[in-house]
């Protein structure tokens, strides 16, 4: 018997049409939308696979409402879908293999797909982002720390590209170097540092965009809504990228490699796949790959939907309906009404049981 997926998808200021191309090429699975109609109200789709998370949350790039809003989606989905396995996305992904492929590659005995890094156990990552992971991102310690580790590495170090992300690598060899890290070392103490994590709850680094069976997705659910976590990985800077990694090591499941490829970072934002990338995606075992342009019609989209998806003329959106802008609450045209159309997501749930946080991605 073939998986039930849901296929859930962060959107805010990208084209309808560039998210209901991806929609049609991961059809007949359900493509769960997550959609900031405060900064894109006109927002429109066509595939009929597509259904709107009602009561979205505000997001943005590196505000904590991202967070809020894959969590909100997650909550959603589990208590309003039926699905064996749920795929984070976002409009800039496409599959770059088979649905038929990821099917069976999520059928076998591993439970979640991600990638990250002990951030305690790895100097290169807790010299490179552990400011982020130990500091408030508005406190003056985050300020005084992030300068520090930038003095350990120097202009002249190293690059590591690992777990989706990338890091900094080497180190300079000067006093001033033993200091930061003299110093990152004692953060990494929770009396000294002031943080949340300890033997028991160690922190990780990797990227967000993770598969899980649903089991797995409840789990992390359930963590997230501890007294504390919330409130604190609130306070970070892009969070996500810390939280999503943590939250799954703990739930201990059986573990598989990320189902993504991820192109090269340019700094804090991934690289842009082209058409000269075509032949490294051929080869690469991931499923999905980001980040593709935010055009329907870019000749590379269109390339890998045919060529690598196997997707054809599924993958090809027609114009987006005229009319008025959906709000949050409303289903894609075609898409199946809901078990429980009649109770809509508390979207304050989350912000009301933890307290308030800061807003968006």
């Amino acid at each position: 018997m073939k998986p039930n997926i849901v296929f859930l998808v962060m959107s805010a200021v990208g084209k309808p049409e560039t998210v209901d191309q991806l929609a049609r090429s991961l059809a007949p699975h359900t493509v769960l939308v997550h959609h900031d109609f405060s900064q894109t109200p006109d927002f429109v789709l066509t595939a009929p696979n597509a259904r709107f998370v009602p009561n979205p949350k505000r997001t943005g790039w590196a505000f904590f409402g991202f967070v809020d809003g894959i969590f909100h989606s997650m909550k959603y989905a589990l208590a309003n879908l039926e699905f064996d396995y749920l795929q984070l996305l976002s409009p800039s992904c496409l599959p770059i293999k088979p649905m038929e492929a990821f099917e069976a590659h999520i059928s076998g005995r591993e439970e979640a797909h991600f990638d990250c890094i002990d951030l305690f156990a790895d100097q290169d990552a807790l010299m490179s982002v552990g400011f982020r992971a130990l500091t408030p991102e508005k406190s003056l310690r985050h300020r005084v720390v992030r300068r520090l580790g930038d003095a350990y590495f120097g202009a002249s170090s190293g690059r590591r590209d690992v777990a989706g992300i990338w890091l900094h690598s080497g180190g300079k060899k000067s006093i001033l170097a033993l200091i930061a890290l003299g110093t990152f070392k004692a953060l990494s103490r929770p009396s000294i540092g002031q943080h949340i994590f300890d033997e028991k709850f160690k922190p990780y680094y990797g990227s967000t965009w993770f598969g899980a069976s649903r089991h797995v997705v409840a789990a992390m659910l359930e963590k997230f809504m501890h007294p504390g976590v919330r409130d604190y990985f609130s306070q970070l800077c892009i969070a996500d990228e810390f939280l999503i990694p943590t939250l799954l090591m703990h739930v201990a499941p059986a573990k598989g490699p990320m189902n993504h490829f991820i192109q090269r970072f340019d700094q804090a934002h991934p690289g842009r796949i082209e058409d000269e990338d075509m032949e490294q995606l051929k080869t690469v075992p991931a499923f999905f790959a980001r980040k593709f342009p935010d055009d329907p019609a870019a000749q590379i989209r269109i390339r890998v939907l045919a060529e690598l998806a196997g997707s054809g003329p599924l993958a090809q959106s027609p114009g987006t309906a005229s009319g008025k802008p959906r709000d949050s609450n409303a289903l894609a045209p075609g898409a199946t009404a809901l078990a429980n159309a009649g109770q809509p997501a508390d979207g304050n749930y989350l912000a009301g049981f933890f307290g308030q946080g800061k807003v968006a991605q």
